[in-house]
């Protein structure tokens, strides 16, 4: 291949990683531009921290109920479906 093919592909290629950044790290839609301003990756962080902390208050949750019961004892009627 020939200089020009290496200079199209290396275009292209810069493009595709220009479009990839612009998506992860770029404003999310309906943003303003001011104080409040948040990228998507900022957005998407933000939101797996809540989900985090709300499992982890489940699970503690799902703890002390369990310390408290008396050994033997069945779950509680409460806690019998699946585990998410």
């Amino acid at each position: 291949m020939g200089k020009t093919s290496y200079l199209l592909i290396g275009a292209v290629a810069g493009a595709a990683v220009a479009m990839v950044y612009h998506y992860f790290f770029g404003p999310a839609p309906k943003t303003t531009y001011d104080e409040n301003y948040r990228s998507r990756l900022d957005y998407a962080l933000d939101e797996g921290e809540r989900a985090a902390l709300a499992q982890q208050a489940r699970l503690q949750r799902q703890f002390e109920e369990y310390k408290q019961r008396p050994a033997g004892e069945q779950r509680p009627a409460s806690a019998t479906g699946p585990v998410a």
